[in-house]
């Protein structure tokens, strides 16, 4: 007996090649009907013998492609309609956001086999694609993915594309980027005075010859620019410091395949998972030192990766070294990824520019994760990964939108039960990269749908973000929550797991510096949370920023503040090689400063302890880059080295380093020494504190767990002891995991605190 079926398949269901293999799959079992896609996710009807719309709906999960992410399938029986076969068909009119866009993915093994295939009609194409690879969050304008709805719209079809995209047996059906040398985007090199010298395949000959030259080429990739030069001359390295204005901060380098990056850095058979999959992240892997030292100075890991993108292959097809591929900016500023833009700025730091003409709607950075031992810690989660959700166990009552931090910042959509969080958008500190972060939250609200109920931010009263969530929530009538920078942090990792912690859990939240509830500068706080109440139970003996944004600069201050809290004026008398790189009435003013209190705030962050041990120790005295000090730090972490600093509890609420700073003066002739010690008695402190708290679930978070050494040697000591570990697993610990802990903190109080009689 026929029977008919409604489907509705919610997840990440578009762009995957999805509607061909439910085609494929009812023409195998005779069935008929429809297949679309909608803002909800994928709808189906479908009509035949019951047994066998039975077998379809259960191999519709179990034979999904590969890229798909299947939430949940609702399904109804209805009245037949008598459809005589099967069809791909498009959705008439727009409904509510259900589905999740698929993010940007790098080229697939078949796309790479065509690519250098001299009998494919796409040898050598810069913008092959199908559906299994190719831009998706990048250039999709409206939901649902159709490519009337992307930016290749401008790009008609040649009749042999279109023959593949409408054939629903061939790979590239509805995969809405694709297109051919007759039909598509294509590539173009101009200099840096704007002159265009080539096109198509004499524009790749020429880049690779200047890559050769050692030239600086601003590259257009998948979401975004590069520059890219090459990795094994140290002249041209500096070259690009000097015109990037990026004085020491490591460069990643993009490797031709496997077998060429096996020699400069250690690889575990998971990091070839990582750096082979659609994602392609940046991994920050141990360096072999093989490249110039003006690369990574002063570090022993090497970001790393691979060409994902078409383009990035066949300009690296025949070059016998790596390059560099760093975003295309200025430091600090965002990604640059539209040409006008390009040939503005770019201009003024590449030599050569590689343009193409397929629009990006949205820029994103390269994803950067870094491996500690065999774990894996994201620092920046960009292209390859946003904007997949997380999912909550309930559902919350309102459209949340969570603004993140200062640094690092992303911001956050909470509704229904899933969080979306944005790409990494940079630091905002300016007008420039402010109005950056706002055209990001109003593509999101538009490309969702959304209209936010409540508005997230930080306390901190000074950050861009906290100002501009104020007058958002004043324009749009709507109610504004702000929540402490370090109870956001340990949110995030709640966040991850989607529940709400009923279970008393101690919080450690420790980095760079964060608005304190009290004013002060907090950084190395233990709470106790439970639900959404939280408290604070311990912290880091406070000491103060001499000069304060400055000395986050400059790690001698922080040295010095240490000092003069145990020694106060004799400080100036020991034999230390810092205090020899200040000058008597530098060090006057400094100390003069820290007795008077003189713009020096107290402060009780686990980061700037970070930076003053550095400078005790002789490691580094300035932070050219956020995180240089404590990066180089842990650099010369010995793990064979068990013994630790001593820290101690004190007055039953401040974790005391006095003794630490004394035993690190008798390291300073053996950095190696004190850098291990030191990180070792961090972990010994939280193991401490975790015995006297008496509970057993500890989540840590914060930037300081970067710190691969720190946060291996803080697991192991916890799980030997029974505690049980929550961390940030598939976001940043860092500010770029804030606006996950903002988002969830709110939907758990607007759902769970009732309103007091």
């Amino acid at each position: 007996m026929k029977k008919a079926l409604q489907i509705k398949i919610v997840g990440v269901v578009q762009g995957v090649g999805f509607r061909p293999f439910v085609y494929r799959l009812a023409r195998e079992l005779f069935l008929t009907g429809w297949v679309l896609n909608s803002s909800e996710g994928v709808r189906i009807h479908v009509e035949g013998p019951e047994d066998k719309l039975c077998e379809f709906v259960k191999r519709l999960e179990r034979e999904a492609p590969p890229h798909a992410q299947i939430y949940h399938i609702e399904k109804k029986e209805i009245p037949l309609e008598g459809f005589k076969d099967f069809q791909v068909i498009k959705a008439e009119k727009e409904t509510e956001v259900e589905l999740d866009i698929l993010p940007d993915l790098g080229i697939c093994k078949d796309c790479l086999y065509e690519l250098f295939d001299k009998k494919d009609r796409r040898y050598l194409y810069p913008f092959i694609t199908c559906t299994n690879c190719g831009p998706r969050f990048s250039i999709i304008e409206k939901i649902p993915y159709e490519r009337e709805n992307t930016t290749m719209k401008i790009f008609p079809l040649c009749e042999a594309c279109r023959k593949e995209y409408e054939n629903p047996l061939d790979r590239r059906f509805h995969a809405e980027p694709i297109a051919c040398p007759l039909c598509g985007p294509k590539i173009e090199l101009f200099s840096h005075q704007r002159e265009k010298l080539a096109a198509n395949e004499e524009a790749l000959f020429l880049a690779r010859k200047f890559l050769k030259e050692g030239k600086i080429l601003a590259v257009k990739g998948l979401t975004g620019f590069h520059l890219m030069a090459r990795a094994d001359d140290p002249r041209v390295i500096e070259t690009l410091r000097t015109r990037k204005k990026r004085s020491k901060k490591p460069f990643a380098v993009m490797f031709r395949d496997i077998n060429q990056l096996k020699e400069y850095v250690e690889l575990t058979e998971e990091d070839k998972t990582f750096l082979l999959s659609p994602k392609a992240p940046i991994l920050l892997l141990p360096d072999k030192g093989l490249l110039p030292e003006n690369l990574n100075e002063g570090l022993n890991s090497l970001g790393v990766f691979l060409p994902y993108t078409p383009l990035h292959q066949l300009l690296l097809k025949d070059l016998p070294f790596p390059l560099i591929a760093t975003s295309g900016n200025f430091s600090d500023e965002p990604i640059v990824y539209e040409n006008e833009e390009a040939l503005e700025k770019l201009s003024q730091i590449a030599d050569y520019l590689l343009l193409h003409n397929r629009p990006v709607k949205r820029g994103l950075d390269d994803s950067v994760i870094k491996r500690a031992g065999n774990l894996y810690i994201f620092i920046r989660r960009a292209r390859g990964y946003a904007p997949l959700p997380v999912f909550l166990k309930f559902y919350t009552k309102r459209v949340i939108l969570a603004v993140g931090a200062q640094e690092r910042n992303t911001f956050a959509l909470a509704f229904k039960n899933k969080i979306i969080l944005s790409q990494h958008l940079g630091d905002i500190e300016d007008l420039g990269s402010l109005s950056h972060f706002e055209k990001g939250v109003y593509d999101f609200l538009n490309l969702y749908r959304l209209k936010p109920e409540v508005v997230v931010c930080d306390f901190h009263p000074r950050y861009e973000t906290t100002r501009w969530a104020h007058e958002f929530s004043e324009r749009q009538g709507i109610p504004l929550i702000q929540l402490q920078h370090h109870v956001a942090h340990i949110y995030s990792v709640f966040a991850e797991r989607g529940e709400m912690p009923d279970e008393e859990i101690l919080g450690v939240s420790w980095d760079g510096t964060g608005y304190g509830l009290d004013k002060t500068i907090w950084g190395g706080e233990f709470f106790k949370i439970k639900g959404f109440q939280f408290e604070r139970i311990f912290t880091l003996r406070p000491f103060r920023l001499i000069g304060g944004e400055v000395a986050v600069k400059d790690t001698r201050r922080i040295a010095l503040a240490l000092l003069f809290e145990l020694f106060d004026e004799e400080t100036l008398s020991l034999d230390l090689p810092f205090l020899k790189t200040l000058s008597e009435k530098e060090l006057f003013y400094i100390y003069t400063a820290w007795k008077k209190g003189i713009n020096s705030p107290l402060c009780s962050s686990a980061g700037r302890l970070f930076d003053g041990f550095s400078a005790l120790l002789g490691i580094c005295y300035y932070n050219t880059y956020s995180g240089e000090a404590p990066m180089r730090l842990e650099s010369l972490y010995k793990p064979d080295l068990k013994e630790p600093y001593n820290f101690f509890v004190k007055d039953s609420f401040y974790i005391d380093w006095g003794e630490a700073v004394k035993e690190a003066l008798k390291d300073f002739k053996n950095p190696s020494i004190g850098a291990t010690r030191f990180i070792n008695g961090l972990a010994r402190v939280i193991l401490e504190i975790a015995r006297l708290s008496g509970i057993k679930r500890v989540a840590i978070s914060g930037g300081v767990f970067m710190n691969g050494p720190l946060l291996l040697e803080t697991l192991k000591l916890l799980e030997k002891e029974g505690f049980q570990v929550l961390r940030n697993e598939a976001f940043p610990p860092n500010d770029g995991g804030i606006s996950l802990g903002q988002a969830f903190y709110a939907s758990l109080k607007l759902n769970f605190d009732s309103p007091r009689s």
